[in-house]
């Protein structure tokens, strides 16, 4: 019996959902995007409901300043405005904490805006 009840305990963890991480599973500008104009938002979409805590965008050691609204009801998606942005490779850090139980999820990724060419005048 006492196998069973193991048994049982092991199916059903294996087989619930997991609770508590809010990971980032899509992102626009797209982690590694080779962009050819600088984006004018910056969206994180997670698996769950969360609040974004943290958001940092740098350029090097240049951080870029950032507005994100600490009382916004927690949600799946997240969406904010980006200042003018220079070509260059740029990483964002985020810091999401889950809704239904407060744990804290960080990732990172980094994008890059191509450098305008010019054509030749002809």
């Amino acid at each position: 019996m006492r196998h069973a009840s193991l048994a049982l305990l092991t199916l059903l963890i294996a087989v619930s959902p997991a609770f508590g991480h809010a990971k980032l599973v899509n992102s626009s500008p797209a982690a590694n995007a080779q962009l050819q104009a600088a984006p004018k938002v910056l969206a994180l979409t997670f698996s769950e409901e969360a609040q974004l805590v943290a958001l940092k965008l740098a350029k090097g050691d240049v951080g870029v300043p950032l507005t994100i609204d600490r009382h916004a009801k927690a949600a799946t998606g997240v969406t904010v405005p980006l200042p003018a942005l220079d070509p260059g490779t740029y990483e964002v850090q985020w810091t999401a904490m889950a809704a239904d139980d407060g744990h804290i999820t960080k990732g990172r990724f980094s994008f890059s805006i191509a450098v305008a060419t010019q054509k030749p005048a002809s």
